[in-house]
């Protein structure tokens, strides 16, 4: 009889402690993502100005210079570790959900 009292208790502790661990996890992890949404800034910035100095001297802007290359690169690499954080996010989301309802045991 005293176990069927206090199983309810025990399990809504253990949902706020779950529930508290996940709110640091993904305020951590959109930190992180946030950091990244900068310096993609940063990147397209850099991209930008290098297009106004060549047309500032009346220059073609060519892509395939050495700093423009590297800039585009790091674009490509920023979006695709944006895509990824944000996707395993989510699926860290799930795993804590299905975990808690038992179907992950």
């Amino acid at each position: 009889m005293l176990a069927d009292i206090v199983k309810p208790v025990t399990t809504g502790f253990r949902l706020l402690f779950s529930e508290t661990k996940w709110v640091f996890i993904r305020g951590f992890r959109r930190w992180e993502i946030r950091q990244m949404e900068k310096r993609l800034a940063e990147e397209y910035q850099n991209l930008g100005k290098s297009f106004a100095e060549s047309q500032a001297k009346g220059e073609a802007f060519d892509p395939k210079t050495s700093d423009n290359d590297l800039t585009l690169k790091q674009v490509a690499f920023l979006r695709e570790e944006l895509a990824h954080l944000e996707k395993d996010l989510e699926a860290t989301r799930t795993e804590y959900i299905r975990g808690r309802s038992g179907e992950g045991k």
